[in-house]
């Protein structure tokens, strides 16, 4: 059991001292204040005056960092309700809190390095003493006045008289308070959720997974708060307070009996405890109730699966080889690991590595083959859908046996049919030929498909037999829809002009629509075209095996003829170039939704990279091929250029060198050579436009002959950072942000391969700002490339060229 905090004093005599230590343990109830030169050390803690809460040291028992934290004194599982030093625990048992002689709370160990507890509000007289409160807040004063709390830097606990909101409005750099998650139970590293005021609509309290929305918590209707939730105590007392200098949620608990608060869980759910005669019990409240629906329109309700298996996990006991492990590092958390296998439908199951569910494991092959595989002692997987059994296996195997015995007759007669087939067509055989269209009757998602003989009357009602697979040259793929010609020339208005989205290397782009109101992107190849049907099969094979929330969904498909069309979701917003470059439309783009912009392309370069059931390196990312949605969600499209790797594969080379100038790598663009540094480099390109609104190629400073990464890298390197940054978010961006990205970009557009990051470590970079980001070296074609553009351009000082980006479709390399 902790002791009470013992106070040493150099200068008392051995005889006092042993007085004032039996003093100090008669009263030990009362010791809730620690005064200058007063210590409080690892076995020690700070009691509250009523003895509700308590202050002092705890471990974590997997990694060994102590952290200096807050608890109820009831609770024997010491679950911290606020902590010092979150983001710098410290690496052994040696901590010791003091006010140092300047008068501020310091934390230290035995290395002697020093941490201002109260870094938010510095002390400025040695007069000061911090009290542990019954309220659980620990508050530091300067005589009677308060100079630092901690209820001002919340932890992920919610109590009552806490305030959740912005504050110092009118400063320049206004104050956030938010909750923010554990990384897992055990594990006090800040996590994914985030529960705070809506910045949209400041009169909400929700909870967000790094910038997205998760799940509403209630709001205020200008009397009263109104939970999505049913509350089990019913006894919370909501203020919402909104001036010019600060907007913010606090409440108070009804009943001196009951005591109630929040605490956003690791998980993403918010979860209401409540006391009672020292007595704990806990209520969990994720997505909100059938009954809760009408309260409020913006409740956030499960999105249906787009996978077979659903996007819900069974638990089996066991573990997985460690030659699954993904990423074994403790800051990603149980959360991140469910999170991407939720993503990606070809994952079947996940694990956590450690033993406080941190780390991730992920599987992608049969689940019934899982149990062959995992050690069966210790462990929990979480398999997509229902859990596999013995019996499952055995059944299958029995059930493969049958299929194959009675089926291999039939495959041989397929096989020599389609033999013949080839042979016949091979020798220009004339026959039948048909139309493959969707059915219109998608509405059941049987996904069939009409065949149809040319120059027939019948409808598409009249004849329907079951999919079959696409056959692009000698390969197959997964089902797609297949379209006649004249179903997409209904849906175009005939390749209407007014219809025309725009045009690309690939060819024109036109927006349609199908009988039953659903809108589409129709992509023709044209015949004049520098890419041909060899990148068209490339798109089709790839972007088929690929599903996530950042790459654009194919539809289907149409080869027929000369034609070769593919057909998208619609995309209402058209491509982020379209946004950024446009002096009239690129005000609709804040800071907010630049920074979504900027993490969800990244989010989705990652999958292609590490997380598709094929790795992919695009080749060809600009901001053209990053289009939105109607939220403003980019996704990345155009794969015609696209290349497999293996996964040895570090890097290719290739002669025939396709791209876009201004977005090729300098390894890429001179030798060939490609790799998943390639696609990084593009991605610094495109953040560094999206922050300064400037087009790389059109862009040219005449003093010093630089580009866009060369005015970036001399504004970065001389401190004026953010005059690169555009002009139209003054007054929305942060300053933080802005510069963190401006130094990403520079990082990604590094002329040497090696010294880029990797997609992983933009991602980490992205969501976690307390990484120290590396300085940046030279950019790559630091100066302008374009010797017959100098002259012209030397005329301004930024002159903004109306050059469009050059598709490259075959360059042979040096």
């Amino acid at each position: 059991m902790a002791k009470t905090r013992t106070i040493t004093e150099g200068s008392i005599p051995f005889v006092m001292l042993v007085m004032f230590y039996s003093f100090c343990t008669l009263l030990s109830h009362a010791a809730d204040t620690i005064r200058p030169k007063d210590m409080l050390r690892d076995n020690e803690t700070l009691v509250s005056a009523g003895e509700l809460f308590e202050l002092g040291f705890f471990e974590d028992p997997f990694s060994g960092n102590s952290y200096l934290g807050i608890w109820f004194k009831s609770d024997m599982n010491k679950k911290a309700v606020w902590i010092a030093n979150r983001e710098s625990p410290l690496l052994d048992s040696t901590g010791v809190l003091q006010i140092r002689s300047d008068g501020n709370l310091i934390l230290t160990d035995r290395r002697q390095t020093p941490m201002i507890v109260n870094s938010g509000s510095v002390a400025t007289s040695e007069n000061t003493s911090a009290t542990l409160l019954d309220s659980g807040n620990l508050v530091l004063k300067e005589g009677d006045s308060t100079i630092w709390q901690s209820f001002d830097y919340p932890s992920d606990t919610y109590l009552p008289g806490m305030k959740l909101g912005w504050f110092g409005l009118k400063t320049e750099q206004p104050r956030i308070q938010v909750l923010v998650s554990w990384v897992s139970p055990q594990n006090p590293t800040r996590g994914d959720f985030t529960l705070g005021v809506d910045y949209k609509g400041a009169t909400k309290l929700g909870v967000w997974r790094r910038d997205n929305a998760h799940m509403d918590i209630g709001f205020w209707d200008g009397k009263n708060f109104h939970f999505i939730f049913k509350n089990s105590s019913n006894s919370f007392n909501f203020s919402y307070v909104s001036n010019e200098n600060e907007t913010y949620f606090t409440f108070s608990t009804s009943g001196s009996h009951v005591l109630s608060w929040f605490v956003m869980a690791s998980m993403g759910l918010m979860d209401e405890y409540t006391m009672s005669k020292g007595k704990i019990s806990m209520v969990s409240h994720s997505i909100c109730e059938e009954s809760a629906k009408g309260n409020a329109s913006e409740c956030l309700m499960p999105m249906p699966s787009m996978c077979k298996e659903g996007d819900t996990f069974s638990v089996i006991s066991g573990s997985m080889p460690a030659s699954m492990i993904v990423n074994g590092s403790n800051n990603m958390g149980f959360s991140d690991c469910e999170f991407i296998c939720q993503s990606n439908c070809s994952c079947t199951a996940f694990a956590s590595v450690q033993d406080d569910q941190t780390g991730c494991q992920l599987y992608y092959g049969n689940k019934n083959d899982l149990l062959s595989i995992i050690e069966k002692e210790g462990g929990v997987i979480y398999v997509r859908g229902d859990a596999p059994t013995e019996h499952d296996v055995g059944g299958q195997r029995r059930l493969w046996l049958i299929l194959v015995s009675s089926l291999t007759p039939l495959i041989v007669l397929i096989l020599f049919s389609l033999w013949c087939y080839l042979r016949c067509r091979s020798l220009n055989c004339t026959g039948p030929t048909v139309n493959q269209v969707r059915s219109r009757d998608d509405v059941s998602g049987t996904g069939e498909v009409t065949l149809l003989p040319r120059g027939s009357n019948m409808t598409p009602t009249n004849v329907v037999t079951t999919a079959t697979k696409l056959e692009l040259g000698r390969e197959k793929d997964q089902e797609l829809s297949l379209f006649s010609f004249s179903s997409i020339e209904t849906a175009t208005d005939y390749f209407a002009t007014e219809n025309k989205l725009g045009e690309g290397g690939f060819g024109p782009v036109y927006k349609g629509k199908v009988p039953q109101g659903q809108e589409i992107a129709v992509k023709r190849l044209s015949k004049r075209s520098g890419q041909g049907i060899e990148e068209f099969k490339n798109e089709v094979t790839l972007i088929s095996k690929l599903q996530h929330r950042n790459l654009v969904r194919l539809l289907g498909c149409c080869i027929q003829g000369e034609e070769n069309i593919l057909i998208y979701e619609y995309m209402p917003n058209k491509s982020l170039d379209s946004f950024i470059f446009d002096s009239t439309k690129r005000v609709l783009l804040d800071w907010r939704k630049r920074i979504n912009i900027i993490e969800g392309i990244a989010q989705g370069i990652l999958y292609l990279h590490k997380y598709s059931r094929l790795r992919i390196i695009h080749r060809d990312l600009k901001t053209s091929n990053i289009l939105l949605d109607g939220d403003m969600n980019p996704k990345i499209s155009d794969f015609g250029m696209a290349r497999i790797f293996g996964e040895n594969e570090t890097r290719a080379k290739t002669n025939k060198i396709a791209g876009t100038y201004g977005y090729m790598s300098p390894e890429y663009a001179m030798d060939g050579l490609f790799s998943e540094k390639s696609d990084v480099f593009s991605f610094g390109i495109i953040v560094l436009e999206i922050v300064s609104g400037k087009r790389n190629m059109a862009f040219f400073e005449s003093d010093q002959s630089l580009n866009l990464l060369g005015y970036a890298r001399n504004l970065w390197k001389e401190g004026k950072s953010m005059e690169f940054m555009d002009s139209t978010l003054d007054d929305s961006c942060t300053t933080s942000e802005v510069l963190r990205c401006l130094q990403l970009g520079l990082l990604c557009v590094q002329d040497r391969a090696a010294d880029r990051p990797t997609m992983s470590d933009v991602v980490s970079m992205l969501s976690n700002e307390t990484i120290a980001l590396p300085l940046p070296r030279e950019p790559a074609f630091l100066t302008h490339m374009s010797s017959s553009t100098d002259a012209d351009s030397s005329k301004s000082k930024h002159k903004q060229c109306s050059t469009n980006d050059i598709t490259v479709s075959e360059i042979y390399a040096r």
